[in-house]
């Protein structure tokens, strides 16, 4: 990749990883647009998929640079504490399996379906961070014990792995609304939770896309299925790096104003997919 390429790259896995750490999420929700637009210009990043091995390509290279990324903000919370566990993992390895059993049925969508779907999702999503509800002393002076009955726990993994494997997002954004209301995480538990659990589920779904053949191969040398190991490996070191402020940020920060400018960023990039792909 030219060195230009290589810097945008890594200064967008900066963002997802402050993103990621903030508020709970992997970060695909930003990495995903962002590599469609990098395959669909071989002149500035220097490869060129095919059209169809592209689409695919971007979401199985987000859901491969997720996993370090959440390993490193639920290591984070877990030194506060914050983490738990016991939901982290009927929830993630479930989250994994249904993650892995959609990744193959993603391979088979057309393309410009899932650019549809995601950039919806990307819309729902500006609406819903303005929504989130705030933490309040009532949340942590008599926190209920989670609902963690099997069929609490396996179909919120169904729900975050399925969303997780097609959208090439961790499911954070999915994981989040039903830790909250469908198992009763409290608040301030739920990003260290929901990453902890991205963690499990992105590593199911990243694992089914490397082993899947695609027609051709994303970057000759540089890709495993249909991970894009050189471009992961750029995203990773700028998610890894931020991440961990991401995490420190969480509890310092005027949760409003981030939920602002967070709004923005999902709707311009959602309207954006919307409008080039109706």
């Amino acid at each position: 990749m030219p060195a230009g390429a290589v810097l945008a790259v890594f200064a967008v896995g900066l963002l997802a990883g402050l993103l990621s750490g903030l508020v709970g999420v992997g970060g695909g929700v930003l990495m995903v647009p962002f590599l469609y637009f990098f395959y669909a210009r071989p002149g500035w990043s220097g490869i060129a998929p095919a059209p169809d091995v592209a689409t695919v390509a971007a979401h199985a290279t987000s859901l491969f640079v997720i996993i370090p990324t959440s390993l490193r903000g639920a290591w984070a919370y877990h030194r506060r504490g914050l983490v738990v566990w016991r939901a982290v993992w009927p929830i993630g390895l479930a989250a994994a399996g249904a993650a892995a059993l959609a990744s193959r049925f993603a391979v088979q969508v057309e393309p410009r379906w899932l650019r549809l779907v995601f950039a919806l999702f990307l819309l729902w999503n500006a609406v819903h961070v303005l929504r989130a509800p705030r933490e309040t002393a009532k949340d942590d002076a008599a926190p209920r014990p989670p609902r963690l009955s099997p069929p609490v726990t396996l179909g919120t993994g169904a729900a975050v792995g399925v969303f997780s494997a097609l959208l090439g997002v961790g499911g954070g954004l999915v994981a989040i609304p039903l830790l909250m209301h469908g198992v009763g995480i409290r608040l301030r538990s739920v990003a260290a939770t929901s990453l902890a659990i991205i963690m499990l589920t992105s590593l199911g779904g990243a694992l089914a896309y490397m082993l899947a053949a695609p027609d051709a191969a994303v970057r000759p040398g540089w890709s495993v299925g249909y991970v894009d190991l050189g471009v992961a490996a750029a995203l990773a070191a700028g998610t890894v790096l931020s991440v961990g402020v991401g995490a420190a940020l969480n509890r310092r920060m005027n949760p409003r104003t981030l939920s602002v400018v967070f709004a923005v960023i999902f709707a311009a990039l959602g309207l954006q997919l919307l409008i080039a792909n109706v």
